[in-house]
């Protein structure tokens, strides 16, 4: 156990917000949830000195059952044991405290602590963040992570001016194509009909690759590539599973065009408030949590695509992208940068910024 003195606190809060698990996702499969608990624990203080204090989060996903959910439950646990049972989570998922939008703003008016989800509803009042919707950029989570980090001062400042403190951003895996037919030549690309988010960014780097992109409602998914109406669909594993989109799909390819991004948002005041023990204790868990979540998430999307593959599956066939297909990204890429400067909502030294860092990893 590591005692906390002071002369200790710039030493950890200087831990590696960058820090990624180098298993590869066949090695993450073999971790235990002990195992996620000590990796994501490393070299952290675990005896702090902290005043007590409980802090309200909210997530309008229900995390229960999932990697998020373990990582949320032992975090919270590893808060606590820190703290010597002085710091706790007031955890509320499944919109209790609202949904995504209202939480982001609840959070920057200080009428709750922290929220957790995807940036996505969160670009109406941090444009910046429309930056992340470029597709096209990654060949792989490592590298996606890589970009945040080098890219984190210009979005902490943003976040900060909205009187918001960026705890965490991370991609813990990405969205991939499932289709009825196979996609593996700029060809199979031409007329695709594949359903896609209400996003103009996503529409405009599917039709640049030659699809006909179509935006439609999740819960209507599953009967629209059942009947045909649709060929294709775009997300990460866990969404082609948990709806069972997999038992009308008959490919997968891991396109990995868009990293599934995850933001743990803290009230500026609030954080700004908390002694030097109680930010160490909370900048910890930020990290807590990311370290787990990406760790897991690789053994579970592995999982997920192993199962994809066998008869209850509905042995589907899973394929990494083409090189074909993936040397079409940059010119699909150059394409959303060209809509998105034409739009001025967000500055295009930022945007150029961000892609170059992408491009350099």
């Amino acid at each position: 156990m590591k005692k906390f003195v002071a002369g200790a606190l710039c030493a950890a809060m200087a831990l590696s917000m960058a820090f990624a698990p180098t298993a590869k996702a066949e090695e993450a499969a073999k971790l235990t949830r002990e195992d996620l608990q000590a990796l994501s624990e490393e070299g952290f203080v675990t005896e702090i000195e902290a005043e007590p204090l409980e802090i309200t989060w909210g997530c309008s996903g229900t995390l229960t059952g999932s990697i998020g959910g373990d990582a949320m439950e032992d975090g919270m646990a590893a808060l606590e044991r820190w703290t010597g049972g002085n710091m706790k989570i007031d955890f509320h998922q499944g919109g209790e405290l609202g949904g995504d939008v209202e939480l982001i703003q609840s959070v920057a008016l200080g009428n709750v602590g922290v929220f957790q989800g995807a940036p996505t509803s969160q670009v109406t009042l941090i444009p910046e963040l429309t930056v992340l919707d470029i597709g096209g950029l990654f060949k792989d989570v490592e590298s996606c992570n890589a970009t945040l980090e080098a890219m984190k001062p210009k979005f902490e400042a943003a976040y900060e001016a909205k009187n918001l403190h960026l705890g965490g951003m991370w991609a813990a895996d990405f969205r991939i194509l499932s289709s009825n037919k196979p996609v593996q030549t700029a060809e199979d690309l031409k007329g695709l009909n594949i359903r896609v988010q209400e996003n103009e960014y996503h529409i405009a780097f599917w039709k640049e690759l030659g699809c006909n992109p179509t935006p439609l409602a999740f819960g209507e998914l599953y009967v629209a590539l059942q009947q045909g109406m649709m060929d294709a669909q775009e997300n990460p594993p866990i969404s082609i599973f948990g709806p069972k989109l997999y038992e009308v799909q008959k490919y997968i390819v891991e396109t990995n065009h868009i990293p599934f991004i995850n933001t743990m948002v803290m009230n500026k005041a609030l954080y700004d408030g908390l002694t030097e023990n109680q930010k160490l204790a909370m900048d910890q868990l930020f990290e807590y949590l990311a370290r787990y979540q990406k760790a897991g998430q690789a053994q579970n999307d592995a999982e997920l695509l192993a199962f994809f593959q066998t008869p209850e599956g509905n042995s589907i066939e899973v394929t990494p992208v083409s090189e074909e297909i993936s040397a079409l990204f940059d010119a699909a890429a150059d394409k959303v940068v060209e809509l998105m400067k034409s739009n001025g909502v967000v500055d295009p030294a930022l945007i150029d910024e961000y892609v170059n860092a992408a491009r350099a990893q």
